[in-house]
């Protein structure tokens, strides 16, 4: 069986390559944008494809001779425009289909976001893969949420089996849960909480969730299903962020009402770009931080067989020696 990961050099691509080669798949193709250092992947054998993901004339061919496709590249930033969100997402995601079908691959894997839950209210409910999915205005959220339709209605069409995933907040080496709060808290506003950090933080470990995709991979059931993963780690926000300043002798800042941040964010978003910059507080993370995305993982556990193998502590010791 031959492989194709999009992102291979990002987070989860290369926590998924490594996964892969212990499991002894060795035939893999690793979609890169950048030229970054290449020395790990050439050293296991990787078939390296570069391009814009963005450019479908440049991804011709990319799912050539591969059997799955893992479609990991995203745009992981808290604010764009609705353009920039659906281009990187929607717009790559059926060229990506598009050439899978040229290509007759047999499954195609979509890693979407637990933020298109973000919408459900979870006094009411916590979402399952059952639950209907509400749009919220944040762009990336959207993006995901008609991805996930685009990959479902092309694949059924044609007879590509398809799964999607929906990990929580990602963390491990350079997991921009950790990059960009660690950056946060060398500004003079330092890091701030949200409501003092008291909703759960919804973590997953990189290797942790690319066990899941491996599950989905090698077992009949995840064809044509949607799973989402989550560790049960019940860590809050104001934990793993103490945690993680505390890696770099820092502390947190002080904490802000959720209706006062999202209220920043929101004028923020309209100000800051008029003067060509990002605005240092983006609703998107607001609602990551300051609202509960609790989901449920039964169903992974259950027809998946799948669990946290690595547990919070160490997940945080090997964030903890990446920085060192």
């Amino acid at each position: 069986m031959k492989i194709l990961i999009t992102g291979i050099t990002g987070l989860i691509g290369k926590h998924l390559m490594y996964v892969l080669l212990d499991k002894g798949y060795t035939h893999i193709r690793g979609h890169h944008f950048t030229n970054k250092n290449m020395d790990a992947f050439i050293a296991n054998g990787i078939e390296l494809f570069q391009a814009d993901i963005c450019d479908e004339q440049a991804i011709k061919d990319i799912s050539k001779d591969c059997d799955v496709v893992v479609h990991s590249a995203a745009k992981v930033i808290d604010y764009g425009t609705k353009k920039d969100f659906y281009t990187a997402h929607y717009d790559a995601t059926h060229f990506l289909l598009k050439d899978a079908l040229q290509n007759k691959v047999k499954h195609f894997i979509y890693v979407s976001s637990v933020g298109v839950a973000s919408g459900i209210d979870r006094k009411k409910i916590i979402p399952d893969e059952t639950t209907p999915l509400v749009k919220t205005g944040v762009h990336y959220d959207d993006a995901k949420i008609d991805t996930e339709t685009l990959v479902k209605d092309f694949c059924t069409k044609n007879n590509i089996f398809y799964t999607i995933i929906r990990p929580s907040a990602v963390i491990g080496k350079d997991s921009v849960w950790v990059t960009e709060p660690l950056k946060r808290i060398d500004t003079p506003i330092g890091l701030k909480l949200i409501d003092n950090g008291k909703q759960p933080a919804c973590l997953i470990d990189a290797t942790n969730l690319a066990n899941g995709i491996f599950l989905c991979m090698i077992k009949d059931i995840a064809r044509n299903q949607t799973y989402f993963f989550m560790d049960d780690w019940n860590v809050s926000w104001k934990q793993y962020f103490t945690d993680l300043a505390a890696m770099k002798n820092k502390t947190v800042g002080s904490s802000i009402p959720f209706g006062v941040a999202y209220t920043i964010a929101s004028i923020a978003e309209i100000v800051f770009p008029l003067f060509g910059k990002n605005p240092p507080l983006a609703k998107k993370s607001v609602q990551a931080t300051g609202m509960n995305r609790t989901i449920s993982t039964e169903k992974a556990r259950t027809e998946l067989g799948w669990k946290s193998i690595i547990n919070y502590e160490e997940s945080m010791q090997r964030i903890k020696e990446s920085l060192n």
